[in-house]
């Protein structure tokens, strides 16, 4: 008898970063290389869910034989299968009036503004309607429709205000399934869930034991559960199933800072309930010393890094441009800005080299404007994200990882993989644990900007041999490593490899 095994998280998005990418490449493996069969269970609410789906199997992120749920499309038994329902853009008795052509439009009844339609979903399909409240301007209510033009959710808001008061959740066939109440503040706070089960009402006091039931009606027992997402820590820890083995992965630093006590809140419940859990899985040794300060490691504490398909070396690298590259969101936390002012603190001797930073994020305008600030906007390009950073690392001369933390740097392996060397800051966790130095790149003292500078100048006057991973980071590695999964550890776990 095979046994079943979950992946949880909280968000499965169309494009993703390193936490969904990890998750989602370490599925793949272990579905095709060592034939376990895998579910992935996500928490968030979308009702387009089936496109994200249609996306990972075509590009290949996941293989056919990987099931992918979402717990609102199980409670409300959603198929993606209805029939696409056209809506006019007429509304009988009203006048409309167009703001934005085939897409926004405001309705009138004899003078007054009782309507609102937004057709911006694809195909021009309407996205959502608004009931406004005469008296103030505001909107009442509104109406969402997924992209088959069929209406899933109303939201309820409190009188002369836009806070939510209530948002009912309904199934394909017009059912409300859920209702969330909320305080009706601006802040919009959570109260309760009610669940409309058959002729019966369940209330959740929040969505943590909401979450909780959804996975009980699920998780089959004598099963495993991956926990990829801090917010389920607490739902899988007390998950009332028989026998299920429950493993909950680090994909970043459990610390706020280096003090090695000071541990994150969102990763506290599972520091002060680790008795109740099967096994934590970090990514590397040093996190694993770390977590000694706090539990008993030994018991529960396994080291599996990300893995990666290694390339062989002749057949990368073989076009390095004059150029230094960076990879990842434009976040506060991944410290960009120090890049450009390590570039402009030895400018004159970088002066044949340029900076491509790839990514997206709220931190853009801010890098633009430090850019502009030092005239180095032929030095250092904002290139936008890549679905193609092997591309990226091939023709570069180093690519660059300032970040304040990192649970792994997967970038790091993925720059090293493509022959690319890394300069990377020593933070917890993943430089000291990728980078042999001088050989495959350099670590330097973390936000040490004077330091990285001298770096930059360093490594484009270097000359490394032979830049290529560890074979611990390889897939082969990796299903060795996560042999653990299989209670019986039976041969056929390795049949595929």
């Amino acid at each position: 008898m095979r046994f079943m095994q979950y992946v949880i998280t909280s968000t499965l998005p169309k494009e993703f970063a390193g936490r969904t990418k990890s998750l989602l490449n370490r599925t793949k493996n272990l579905n095709e290389k060592a034939n376990i069969p895998y579910t992935i269970i996500s928490t968030n609410y979308n009702p387009n869910y089936n496109e994200v789906y249609d996306h990972y199997y075509k590009s290949g992120y996941i293989s056919k034989e990987v099931k992918l749920m979402n717990v609102y499309d199980y409670l409300s038994k959603r198929t993606y299968m209805k029939d696409s329902v056209a809506h006019e853009k007429n509304e009988f008795g009203l006048m409309k009036f167009e703001m934005k052509k085939d897409e926004i439009y405001r309705y009138f009844d004899n003078g007054k503004y009782v309507l609102y339609k937004n057709y911006e979903n694809p195909n021009n399909q309407l996205k959502f309607i608004d009931v406004m409240d005469t008296g103030n301007r505001k909107r009442k209510s509104r109406k969402e429709f997924n992209h088959n033009g069929i209406c899933h959710k109303e939201i309820i808001y409190t009188q002369g205000t836009t806070n939510i008061l209530e948002e009912i959740f309904y199934d394909e066939d017009g059912i409300a399934y859920l209702n969330k109440t909320y305080n009706g503040s601006k802040e919009n706070k959570l109260i309760r869930i009610y669940y409309f089960n058959s002729n019966e009402v369940m209330h959740f006091d929040n969505e943590k034991v909401f979450f909780s039931y959804c996975l009980s009606k699920i998780i089959e027992k004598d099963s495993t559960v991956i926990c990829d997402a801090r917010l389920l820590d607490r739902p899988l820890i007390e998950l009332k199933v028989p026998n299920v083995k429950k493993i909950f992965v680090f994909h970043n630093s459990h610390l706020n800072a280096n003090d090695v006590l000071d541990v994150k809140l969102s990763y506290q419940y599972i520091i002060d309930n680790y008795d109740l859990l099967d096994y934590i899985v970090v990514l590397t040794e040093q996190q694993k010393e770390d977590l000694r300060n706090l539990i008993d490691v030994e018991k529960k504490v396994k080291v599996i890094p990300h893995s990666i398909k290694l390339n062989n070396i002749k057949d990368v690298k073989n076009n390095t441009e004059n150029k230094l590259v960076s990879v990842g969101r434009l976040v506060e936390h991944k410290q960009i800005d120090h890049l450009i002012e390590a570039y402009q603190l030895n400018r004159d001797k970088l002066i044949d080299f340029t900076i491509e930073i790839y990514g997206t994020g709220d931190q853009k305008q801010k890098l633009e404007q430090l850019i502009n600030h030092y005239q180095l906007q032929e030095k250092i390009m904002l290139m936008g994200s890549t679905n193609e950073p092997e591309k990226v690392f091939s023709t570069a001369k180093a690519s660059f990882l300032v970040s304040k933390f990192e649970g792994f740097g997967l970038v790091i392996m993925e720059s090293i993989n493509s022959g690319c060397p890394v300069v990377a800051y020593d933070i917890k966790y993943g430089p000291r644990d990728l980078i042999s130095p001088e050989i495959n790149g350099l670590v330097i003292e973390q936000d040490n900007i004077q330091a990285l500078s001298d770096a930059m100048v360093q490594v484009v006057n270097m000359d490394f041999k032979e830049v290529t991973p560890d074979n611990r980071f390889s897939d082969e590695h990796f299903i060795d490593n996560w042999s653990f999964l299989d209670p019986k550890k039976k041969s056929n776990f390795f049949s595929k490899i």
